[in-house]
């Protein structure tokens, strides 16, 4: 195990996963690239949320069919901290087409079963990893994907003490964190105003949904409104929130917005200041630079 200041240096990205308390040990996770040997090692964080969910709505599109119970609400309870620093853990894809290939190519019906011979072939050679692929190859717009899931992320591999002694003097702030969205949609016919509830997220399945306005009240704080959170339209909200303040709030953490595939957050153990995201430090810094225009102005 490598000693903690190898870890400074060496980890330098983290993915995160949120789930309810009332959901089981399953993890999606992302494409392949983001877990080739040249991305690792990785931290994965496992958030464990107490959530309010809505009611499951008939589909608009499909039907007999229902949507997805949204996130309404949330507090988050705990999470546990994993280091994968080796493609030991991973089944590789050692099939042809290439990754690189498939990723170009349509998703058909024909594929998705030449692809599930394929990875139940890889499961089957490599029992004994826990990273595995998921077996929904279409991605959006209809091309083919593959992506890896965990069945039971407590088979991963646990992040050494020492370095988790040295993340969790951040990450313990977020415990008891409360997440909630406030939204006005009476601009539109009908439309509530309000916190997030049953309600208006059944008005919106069937008319119109709108991000909202993120609040966030920290331990033992005040509530504290984020306009900068525009992911309020999501399904699974809460998700996104929570990297939102990891970027916002820990100093370690910078959020990547999604730019890099398997990664949401960039780390920086040497990163002791406040990050020119935080609203404060932004408006502190435009504040310095009115302030050098108006002396420039005196000359």
């Amino acid at each position: 195990m490598e000693a903690i200041d190898d870890w400074r240096q060496r980890l330098k990205t983290s993915e995160s996963k949120s789930m309810g308390i009332d959901t089981g040990n399953s993890v999606m996770m992302s494409s392949i690239d983001g877990w080739k040997g040249h991305s690792l090692p990785k931290l994965l964080i496992i958030w464990r949320f107490d959530k309010e969910r809505s009611n499951r709505f008939p589909s608009n599109s499909r039907p007999g069919r229902f949507s997805k119970a949204r996130d309404l609400s949330a507090t988050i309870v705990s999470y546990e901290l994993f280091l994968i620093d080796s493609e030991e853990y991973i089944v590789p894809w050692t099939e042809e087409p290439s990754h690189s290939e498939l990723v170009k190519m349509k998703w058909s019906k024909e594929w998705h079963e030449v692809l599930s011979k394929k990875v139940d072939k890889l499961h089957e050679k490599y029992s004994n990893r826990p990273i595995k692929f998921q077996k929904s190859f279409k991605n959006e717009g209809g091309v083919i994907r593959l992506q890896y899931q965990v069945s039971n992320y407590k088979n991963l591999p646990k992040c050494p003490p020492d370095l988790e002694n040295l993340l969790s003097a951040e990450l313990d702030r977020l415990i008891g964190a409360e997440f909630k969205l406030w939204k006005d949609l009476s601009d539109y016919p009908g439309g509530p105003k309000g916190w997030l509830d049953n309600d208006m997220a059944e008005w919106e399945h069937f008319n119109i949904k709108h991000h909202g306005l993120l609040s966030v009240k920290m331990r033992g704080g005040d509530w504290i409104e984020y306009p900068g959170f525009k992911k309020g339209r999501e399904d699974y909200w809460t998700g996104f929130a929570i990297d939102f303040m990891m970027d916002k709030e820990l100093h370690s953490f910078e959020d990547l917005g999604g730019h890099s595939k398997g990664a949401d957050h960039r780390i920086d153990f040497e990163n002791s200041q406040k990050k020119l995201t935080d609203y404060g430090q932004i408006e502190k810094k435009e504040k310095t630079i009115f302030s050098r225009i108006k002396s420039l102005l005196r000359l």
